[in-house]
């Protein structure tokens, strides 16, 4: 509420009620002293519904305020005794009104407003200056993500550059493998051909000894052919031995063809799954990544539960490999196959599990064998994840194009 004064016909003051706050206030704590103490001062009776009050309503300013402008006698009585320890300059000059008082009241809001705009100015200036260093805190974490990033994004491609070159010397590995079993073949045929000529010689001289004694008797000892038989028969007998040797050795390492040796290829079908961006393959994140695509997960038994649970015994570190495994497999919906090793391990095949398939090697067998097989196995489309600590699963399982997962990673996602 603004009310107007006019100082002959040129000047317009405007006041607004809150202005005159402690010049109200005053007049109503003055009425309500006089009427306490009976003294003589007539005062609006409009006055008493503020006594006692601790803060005046702003509602009621404004017909406080008319009220008093009402009552100039009331209002030139308490302007005697208005002080500026109770009442601002504006209150005084709108209770006293000495001459010129307009142009005071209005340099004097004119100062109050440039206060207020100032006061407004340093707090928008506060409000920006943290806004700022908001900013500022914002931009500096994220370039701090930022070089996180790039040394994760280093240490990837410093990490793919080692399996490219692992993957190079298994290349050479394998060239030098066949060629090496290219030669160990050969030798076995040529040793099993050397132990079959032994066998026609021996045989021949064998039927001319009986010929011999069959048509003329006895031959005089000078007359018996100069060739030690039993030396030839452990002759051909070493070299039957050798050529089953090597046989069975090619057939252990080499089991795709008898014609042709062929090492096992990475498979062009199978990829393996590819990680979310700063995520370390060998991190817990990554396995559980991994547990939560679609995979097969294979998980070599021992290698894992031993890792785990060092101090237990072995049936309580396969118990407690086994209900972590089922957990994740409910948890994250996970085709989980844990192999271990030795079908003739008492208590193998104690646990019954409806999430886990659990299988054990034969005898024989290790389980690294089963895991290379179920690899295998498994259709080429079908991502597979194997977890290992074992350094020669890993070379075999990623060159079929495998995920690997450290077994402490695993650990920690159970």
């Amino acid at each position: 509420m603004v009310v107007q004064y006019r100082s002959g016909m040129s000047e317009t003051l405007d006041i607004e009620h809150r202005d005159l706050r402690t010049a109200i206030e005053f007049a109503v704590l003055v009425a309500d002293e006089a009427n306490k103490g009976k003294r003589s001062l007539p005062f609006p009776k409009e006055l008493r519904a503020q006594f006692g009050v601790a803060r005046i309503p702003t509602g009621a300013l404004g017909q406080l305020r008319r009220v008093i402008e009402a009552d100039d006698t009331f209002r030139e009585r308490i302007a005697a005794g208005a002080v500026p320890e109770l009442v601002d300059p504006v209150g005084i000059l709108w209770l006293q009104r000495p001459s010129g008082w307009e142009g005071q009241v209005r340099t004097l809001l004119a100062a109050r407003a440039a206060d207020e705009d100032e006061a407004d100015l340093r707090t928008a200036l506060k409000r920006a200056e943290k806004r700022r260093v908001a900013a500022e805190q914002v931009a500096i974490r994220a370039r701090a993500t930022i070089v996180e990033q790039a040394a994760s994004i280093d240490g990837l491609r410093a990490e793919a550059d080692l399996i490219r070159a692992d993957l190079a010397k298994a290349d050479d590995v394998v060239g030098e493998l066949r060629s090496e079993l290219v030669d160990v073949r050969n030798e076995a045929r040529h040793a099993r051909d050397r132990e079959a000529a032994l066998r026609v010689r021996l045989d021949a001289i064998r039927a001319d000894e009986v010929a011999a004694v069959a048509s003329v008797g006895p031959a005089p000892q000078t007359q018996v052919p100069a060739v030690d038989v039993a030396e030839l028969a452990d002759i051909a007998g070493a070299a039957r031995n050798l050529g089953d040797r090597v046989e069975a050795l090619i057939a252990s390492a080499l089991p795709e063809s008898a014609e042709t040796p062929v090492a096992p290829l990475p498979d062009p079908h199978r990829h393996p799954v590819r990680l979310p961006g700063g995520v370390i393959a060998t991190s817990r994140e990554a396995a559980e990544f991994l547990l939560r695509s679609d995979a097969a997960v294979l998980v070599d038994g021992y290698n894992v539960a031993k890792l785990g649970w060092p101090a237990e015994r072995l049936d309580e570190q396969r118990r407690r490999l086994l209900d972590g495994l089922e957990n994740a497999a409910r948890r994250f919906g996970t085709d989980i196959t844990v192999i271990f090793d030795g079908s003739t391990v008492i208590g193998a095949h104690a646990d019954r599990r409806r999430m886990v398939r659990v299988a054990y090697s034969p005898e024989g067998v290790t389980a690294d064998d089963v895991i290379r097989d179920e690899v295998r196995r498994l259709a080429p489309g079908r991502a597979v994840v194997v977890v290992t600590n074992d350094a020669e699963i890993v070379t075999d399982v990623r060159a079929r194009g495998a995920n690997v997962v450290p077994s402490n990673a695993l650990l920690a996602a159970l």
